[in-house]
């Protein structure tokens, strides 16, 4: 791919990066760059075939390798781990009464993914009920929010 067509897939990305983050009430540090930081911090690669990858290392280990064409496809990957996080720091800041933590979590990064995109917190639901074997633990999955009247 040509360097040209590259930078602008590149411009393309960190355009909807800071223009969704705010959205979420992401933005910063908790949104990934293109620059390896270490740290597990996950970061963005415009390949030079133009195949984007979502990496993460962890001292100097690869923790985290996602590769894709689909630049909606990264921004799915880039904001469900941000909201994860934001999410986990709102739940320990917020907790309610008789639910347990990570049902709170859940729900409030289905709400900061429906925000941006209803899509994703569909998504992210449905990756959750799959990762989950217990019936007991996919019953704790909560709902969706409701769409927009």
């Amino acid at each position: 791919m040509p360097e040209e067509e590259r930078s602008r897939l590149r411009r393309y990305l960190e355009a909807r990066l800071a223009e969704l983050g705010p959205l979420a009430g992401l933005a910063g540090e908790r949104l990934p760059g293109f620059v390896d930081r270490d740290g597990a911090y996950p970061f963005i690669e415009v390949a030079v075939d133009g195949e984007l990858r979502y990496l993460a290392y962890e001292r100097g280990e690869k923790v985290l390798d996602l590769r894709t064409r689909d630049p909606e496809e990264l921004l799915y990957w880039a904001f469900r781990d941000a909201t994860f996080e934001a999410a986990g720091v709102w739940a320990r800041q917020h907790p309610r009464e008789g639910e347990p933590f990570r049902v709170t979590l859940w729900r409030r990064q289905f709400s900061m993914l429906h925000g941006l995109r209803p899509g994703w917190a569909r998504r992210r639901r449905d990756e959750l009920v799959a990762s989950l074997r217990d019936p007991e633990h996919i019953r704790l999955v909560p709902a969706l929010p409701p769409p927009p009247q």
